[in-house]
C-alpha cells in the first residue's frame, strides 16, 4: 500500500504546502501545535478539501485538483482515529462498531474478541477507560476496511500510566494491521518520544511546511535544519561559524568544536543534546572545555546542570549574555534541592559525531 500527497491548503493567515509520499510503514508526521499535521491528515481522510494538488492511496487517485477529482470519506479506503475518539456517545460499543459494519454481526463479534472488548460490548464509552475508548474507536475503524490508518495524537490525552499501557496495545493493533494488510499508517504527534517509538520514519513540520524527512533513527542522530533538532529534543543550539572542513566556532560559548562529518558549507548554527556532553577524561584534548557548574537541579531520574563556558585563555568566566550548555546525568540519589555552584570549575568533552551542524532550513 502507497500513500502519495502533494497538497496546498491556505488557513486563515498560514499555507500548508506539503509532499510526500510513503509504503507499507509507520511514518510519524512530528510538529508543534498549528503546524498543519492534523489538517494534513483532514486532507487525506476528505473532511478538508485542498486549493489544488494531489492525493493518491494505493495507486488510485482520491484527489486531484486540475482533474476535478474529489472522492467523498467513505470512498478513499482511509481510516481517521480522532484525538478524542469521536465515539456515539448514545450507542453501546457493538453499536459504534455496526454503525460501520453495515449489520454484519459476525465481523463486530469477531473485533469485540480481537481487541478484547467483549465482555463490554453492551457499555456506552462514557463507562469506558480511555484505553477501552480507543480500542473501540480503533476497532470501528478497521471495520471499515481502510487501506491506510490515520491516528491524530491518539496518546495525548492520556496520563502517563495509562499511557504505557495504552500505547503498547496499540503498537500491536498497527503492527497486525502492516502484517495482515500491507497498509500504511501516517502517525500524528507533537510528542518526540511517542514518536520516536512508533515510527519507522518521521517528517518534520514547521508552519505548514515540511522542514526534515527521514528514518527515525538518522534524524534523531543528524536533525541538520534547527526546527528537526529542537522537534527532536535538542537542548543546545547555538550560531555557528565554519573555521575549518569539519570544525565550527561557536562564539556565544566561546569555544570551537570539531565534527565527525564534513562541513557542507551552508551550515549556521551547531547543536549539541545534553546527555552528549560529558566529564573530559584526562588524556582527552579535542573537543574538551572547562566550564563553570552555575546551577544544578535534580529531577526525578535526571540532574540538569547550566554549564557557561570559561574562556582558555584567561579562565575568565563569559558575561550574561552567553548561552549556557545544558547536560544531563542520570539522577542516582533521589530529589535534590535546586543548587548553585559558583565556583566549581570543571573540563567536559563532546564527542565529533555527537556535534550536529544545523542549516537554517533544508
Amino acid at each position: 500500500m502507497t500513500i502519495e500527497a502533494n497538497i496546498t491548503k491556505k488557513c486563515n493567515n498560514w499555507t500548508l504546502s506539503l509532499q510526500f509520499c510513503g509504503g507499507s510503514e509507520r511514518l510519524g508526521i512530528l510538529g508543534a501545535s498549528g503546524c498543519g499535521k492534523s489538517m494534513t491528515l483532514r486532507c487525506i481522510a476528505g473532511i478538508v478539501k485542498p486549493d489544488i494538488g494531489y492525493i493518491r492511496i494505493n495507486g488510485h487517485t482520491v484527489f486531484d485538483s486540475e482533474r476535478k477529482i474529489n472522492l467523498p470519506p467513505q470512498k478513499r479506503h482511509a481510516g481517521l482515529l480522532f484525538q478524542n475518539y469521536a465515539l456515539f456517545p448514545n450507542m453501546t460499543v457493538k453499536e459504534n462498531l455496526l454503525a460501520v459494519a453495515r449489520k454484519d454481526t459476525s465481523a463486530v463479534d469477531a473485533m469485540l474478541e480481537k481487541l478484547h472488548l467483549t465482555s463490554l460490548a453492551d457499555c456506552k464509552p462514557a463507562k469506558l477507560s480511555g484505553g477501552e475508548q480507543q480500542r473501540t474507536a480503533i476497532g470501528r475503524m478497521l471495520l471499515s476496511s481502510p487501506e491506510i490508518i490515520m491516528l491524530d495524537e491518539p496518546l495525548s490525552a492520556l496520563d502517563s500510566y495509562l499511557h504505557s499501557a495504552v500505547e503498547t496495545e496499540l503498537m500491536q493493533i498497527l503492527t497486525e494491521f502492516q502484517q495482515e494488510k500491507r497498509g500504511s499508517v501516517i502517525f500524528v504527534s507533537h510528542n518526540r518520544d511517542e514518536i520516536y517509538r512508533i515510527c519507522e520514519r518521521i517528517i518534520v513540520l514547521q508552519d505548514g511546511k515540511k522542514v526534515a524527512d527521514g528514518t527515525t533513527g538518522e534524524l534523531f542522530r543528524r536533525p541538520e535544519t534547527i526546527a528537526a533538532a529542537r522537534l527532536t529534543g535538542v537542548k543546545n543550539i547555538a550560531p555557528a561559524v565554519i573555521a575549518g572542513k569539519n570544525r565550527l566556532r561557536i562564539p556565544s560559548w566561546g569555544i570551537e568544536l570539531e565534527t565527525a562529518q564534513e562541513l557542507v558549507g551552508n551550515e549556521t548554527h551547531v547543536g549539541v543534546r545534553a546527555y552528549h556532553i560529558r566529564d573530559a577524561l584526562p588524556d582527552e584534548e579535542r573537543n574538551c572545555f572547562c566550564c563553570k557548574v552555575e546551577r544544578t537541579q535534580s529531577e526525578p531520574f535526571r540532574i540538569q546542570e547550566h554549564l557557561f563556558p570559561v574562556t582558555a585563555t584567561c579562565m575568565e568566566i563569559n558575561n550574561k549574555k552567553s548561552l549556557p550548555l545544558i547536560r544531563f546525568v542520570p539522577n542516582t540519589t533521589g530529589p535534590q534541592v535546586i543548587g548553585y555552584l559558583n565556583e566549581e570549575i570543571r573540563r567536559f568533552h563532546i564527542p565529533p559525531d555527537c556535534v550536529m551542524p544545523l542549516t537554517e532550513c533544508r
